[in-house]
């Protein structure tokens, strides 16, 4: 019995001492100086908005990337929004994509440069692609230094083909970290 009286008071002993390492009054910094801040990605960050059909989305998750390969640059950015009630199960997802990209420009759809809007109901995509040779169907890339930044406006439809299913995404913008 006093053998287990002394292992209950050292367990209590460390766990108050722990509590009281572990519990600090000095505030939480996360600023500049925060060892590899800069580097962490966090798809929270950044902006990501559009109309689908004259539907707000707005994308709590963000992603960016610029990649070099073989001397060819290609960007690629994403904006997923969640359901309202926040089903995993379903979600909907924009994304643009432009291979060769050599700096903010304008780049119309069309060979290399590809839209596409994913709508996710119970785990079951539906993806359509934008069409190519509309007038209006482009992806401006506004900055690309810290963030890639623009906007983009396009009709998608199955398959990015016909004039069935057809869905507008108008006034998107984003503002998102690479």
């Amino acid at each position: 019995m006093k053998k287990f009286l002394q292992l209950v008071m050292v367990c209590a002993g460390v766990g108050i001492v722990s509590l009281s390492t572990s519990c600090s009054t000095k505030d939480y910094d996360a600023g500049p100086t925060f060892p590899g801040r800069d580097t962490i990605k966090n798809s929270m960050r950044g902006d990501f908005t559009a109309n689908i059909n004259g539907v707000a989305f707005k994308a709590e998750n963000k992603y960016a990337s610029d990649i070099t390969q073989g001397g060819v640059r290609s960007i690629s950015i994403s904006g997923v929004m969640d359901s309202y009630d926040k089903d995993p199960k379903n979600n909907q997802t924009i994304s643009l994509y432009i291979a060769n990209y050599t700096g903010p420009n304008i780049y119309v759809i069309q060979n290399g440069v590809a839209g596409s809007y994913i709508n996710m109901e119970e785990n079951v995509p539906t993806t359509y692609l934008a069409k190519t040779g509309d007038t209006v169907a482009l992806i401006q890339i506004t900055s690309d230094a810290g963030n890639l930044q623009g906007k983009f406006n396009f009709v998608v439809a199955p398959n990015g083909l016909g004039t069935a299913d057809n869905i507008s995404i108008t006034d998107g913008s984003f503002d998102v970290p690479k």
